[in-house]
């Protein structure tokens, strides 16, 4: 600081002024008077006085000024809201499952809202989310999408591949672009050219079932039976194991497709396939329905393993089935765990967060962020995937919207493919399980939401945990590339 302290500039050059001509002064009479030592003695005397007025003057100068105002940014004005889409199942058998999806939402807007909203320019938006129930009906789900889209919404979420695929016939024509947040495991949404999709969940053809397969075909486990559900997403999962499974040397002895959004009793269903006698049954649907398809294969004396398809979770089959178990500590609490004997699935994120494995997991921080965060304003309802990916994407098209600065939905994909990642940190998330918006080739597909993904087993009572699972390419005509064209999964 300037030893004059933080007076007016005006203040300072004055008192300086006087501090400077007095002491030459003085300096001067000294010199003169040097011959002269009792009167030279007064004249520092007088000297030492007039120093130390001068330096009063400075200092009630120097305290009495005030102090220079702090500057204040400009306040941010309000811009209104940018809306975001839903169209899926808020009704009948799938609205647990619809719900879970839109509450994703919501949360990740509500988090944002919080902390300012998004700022693009000088001014500060608000986020908001228009949903209309789809009741899992794909032309419904188009129709839906176009009443949304007149909003000015740039981006539009579906949970369903069959909806998805209907908005993608859409979504890049007219005056209301929109860009499809797809919430499907299902590979078939990638080969359609759509430049403006977000696959959010792992794609199941390259991630879930060469793992879940190749754990009983190495076991020399090589018949395996088939009860998948009718709706899009199950057919096309049955479609990819039987082409796996025999491409590595096993039998498909039996298939039985069943609606599980309409059935409640699969007796005749699960009797026919078991008398196929098969080593392993390929489940596919909601995780209620698939624990009652347990269930019954088991009261009708079936051993065989399951592998039960990533839209049910392992964790969510056992509590309908009534076992209580400590996963942290791998242990049964209640019930018959020989149920769910020798069966691979997918778990819920707030199990993974509690794993022995989590220690060397680097994707803990995320999950245990999320169940800490989000389970208070769910009631009794248990966290799943469905409310954590879809808060996840909220965040990241927040980012690509302010990376934009627009919300054009050509430039938010564009941002979300060169601005966004890494995003570890973002809006207080830790660590993001989405590491990079890549290609689909040859298509041209843009894009998929880079994460790998984790599977579970029970095995003679035993708990494996299957972490870091990434894209195992096995024949397809299609690779994952970055923006240059360059091959990252293929």
């Amino acid at each position: 600081m300037s030893p004059f302290g933080r007076a007016s500039l005006s203040q300072q050059h004055l008192t300086k002024s006087l501090y400077i001509k007095n002491t030459k002064f003085i300096y001067s009479i000294v010199i003169a008077l040097k011959g002269d030592r009792m009167q030279a003695r007064n004249w520092i005397v007088l000297a030492l006085f007039a120093i130390v007025a001068i330096l009063a003057v400075y200092w009630a100068v120097n305290l009495s000024a005030p102090p220079e105002a702090p500057t204040t940014p400009k306040p941010l004005e309000y811009g209104g809201k940018i809306y975001l889409g839903y169209t899926g199942p808020l009704s009948g058998l799938a609205a647990p499952y619809g719900e879970s999806a839109l509450n994703g939402i919501k949360f990740a807007i509500e988090d944002i809202n919080k902390a300012g909203g998004i700022v693009i320019g000088d001014k500060r938006y608000e986020l908001d989310v228009i949903a209309m129930d789809d009741k899992y009906y794909p032309p419904l789900s188009a129709a839906n999408a176009v009443n949304i889209s007149k909003n000015g919404t740039p981006v539009i979420f579906c949970p369903h591949s069959g909806g998805i695929l209907e908005l993608q016939k859409i979504n890049e024509k007219g005056e209301n672009k929109f860009i499809v947040a797809a919430y499907t495991s299902s590979p078939i949404v990638l080969k359609t050219g759509n430049k403006m999709t977000l696959l959010i969940p792992p794609n199941f053809e390259i991630l879930h079932i060469p793992t879940m397969a190749d754990y009983f075909l190495l076991k020399g486990m090589k018949k395996a039976a088939l009860l998948p559900g009718t709706h899009e997403y199950a057919k096309e999962w049955a479609k990819a194991f039987k082409e796996y499974w025999t491409r590595k040397g096993g039998e498909i002895v039996a298939e039985e497709p069943i609606n599980y959004y309409t059935a409640t009793n699969y007796t005749a269903n699960v009797s026919k396939v078991l008398a196929a006698k098969p080593e392993v049954i390929m489940i596919a649907g909601p995780s209620l329905p698939l624990a009652g398809v347990i269930k019954t294969a088991r009261a009708l004396g079936y051993t065989g393993g399951f592998i039960v398809a990533d839209q049910a979770k392992l964790d969510e089959i056992m509590y309908y089935l009534g076992i209580e178990y400590d996963f942290a500590n791998k242990k049964v609490l209640k019930g018959d765990i020989s149920l769910v004997d020798k069966s691979i699935g997918t778990t819920s994120p707030c199990i993974l967060a509690v794993l022995p494995e989590a220690s060397v997991d680097p994707y803990t921080p995320f999950y245990k962020y999320m169940c800490e965060r989000l389970p208070q304003r769910l009631g009794n309802i248990p966290l799943n995937w469905e409310h954590v990916l879809n808060y996840e994407t909220t965040m990241l098209i927040a980012k690509a919207i302010e990376k934009a600065g627009s919300t054009d939905p050509e430039k938010i994909m564009e941002a979300m493919e060169k601005k966004v990642f890494p995003a570890d940190g973002y809006r207080g998330v830790p660590k993001y399980l989405h590491g990079a918006l890549l290609r689909v080739a040859p298509y041209g597909t843009i894009g998929v939401l880079d994460m790998p993904s984790s599977d579970i087993v029970f095995d003679n009572g035993e708990l494996i945990v299957i972490l870091g699972i990434t894209p195992k390419f096995w024949g397809q005509e299609y690779t994952y590339t970055d923006s240059e064209g360059k091959v990252v999964w293929g």
